[in-house]
């Protein structure tokens, strides 16, 4: 069987930690090494809050590195903010809602600016997010196509993630989704889909595979609905998803995009090139 004609993206994020205090030069400086080994095409910007007041700093680092990103991932917080409008939504504070999302709005332009800058294509977004996740997620999808229509002023193409829901689940979401905004765009990741028992059902779903544009790598050991199980993050094959019927399903269906790899790679003030290359030295033998 031919291999996938895939460009493997490294995130910031397998490398970036509080505890290493967010030391986004070293992580570009071993995306770097890794981009000049031929075992990456580029990386993929994990957007922190901590960015936020340092937009000059942050994007000349990432385009003097001459390493490209074309994906970029929006800060995390943002989607849970949006749950959080929606459940004041549900409980009548459409005031105290519209505030915040207008706000998170804010926050969002922000995050494609950083796109922008960078020269990103693509931005993943997370719709539903944090303790209220899709409790209420009719008012989640009634806002997805106005976040979408603003990554397009940027020239950033929005993917929506399949991410942990408390309420229902990602095939059901984003399914819901696209009858309500039939041009949604999505991201596929194998561990939170394995937390709902789902990592195979979605490769199978023709309806969302074929609006499918990029996906996350890294392994899951748990029950199902087993958030507590979602730390520590394993790399690939140090799980329990079952990577070698994923890629026999990428080739069925003929994906040819990018993927991420998202299994962090440091410890405290360490971090591990050798796991990170050993990691997408497997990866390129199974896709």
């Amino acid at each position: 069987m031919d291999k996938l004609n895939n460009k493997f993206l490294c995130s910031t994020g397998t490398l970036v930690r509080r505890a290493n205090g967010y030391n986004y030069t070293r992580a570009l400086r071993i995306i770097g090494e890794l981009l000049g080994e031929g075992a990456i095409s580029g990386g993929e910007l994990m957007m922190l809050t901590h960015y936020y007041d340092k937009f000059d700093e942050v994007t000349s680092a990432v385009n003097a590195s001459g390493i490209p990103f074309p994906v970029i991932h929006c800060e995390k917080g943002v989607g849970t903010d949006l749950s959080c409008a929606a459940a004041m939504d549900a409980d009548g504070d459409y005031i105290s809602a519209t505030a915040m999302l207008l706000a998170l709005q804010s926050d969002f332009r922000l995050n494609c600016r950083f796109g922008e800058k960078i020269g990103a294509k693509y931005m993943v977004f997370h719709l539903w997010s944090g303790f209220d996740s899709d409790t209420n997620i009719d008012y989640n999808i009634e806002n997805a196509k106005e976040f979408s229509d603003i990554a397009n002023e940027y020239g950033l193409r929005l993917l929506f993630e399949t991410i942990p829901c408390t309420t229902h689940d990602p095939i059901s979401n984003l399914s819901s989704l696209l009858d309500t905004f039939p041009e949604a765009e999505f991201i596929y990741d194998t561990r939170l889909s394995a937390l709902h028992g789902q990592e195979i059902e979605f490769l199978r779903n023709e309806r969302l595979t074929s609006r499918m544009r990029h996906m996350h790598v890294s392994d899951f050991i748990g029950a199902l609905r087993d958030f507590s199980a979602l730390r520590p993050i394993y790399h690939p094959y140090e799980g329990q998803i079952d990577f070698d019927s994923i890629a026999a399903e990428l080739h069925r269906i003929g994906y040819s995009g990018m993927i991420t790899l998202e299994s962090p790679a440091c410890a405290e003030d360490e971090t591990d090139k050798a796991k990170l290359l050993e990691t997408f030295t497997l990866l390129s033998r199974v896709f």
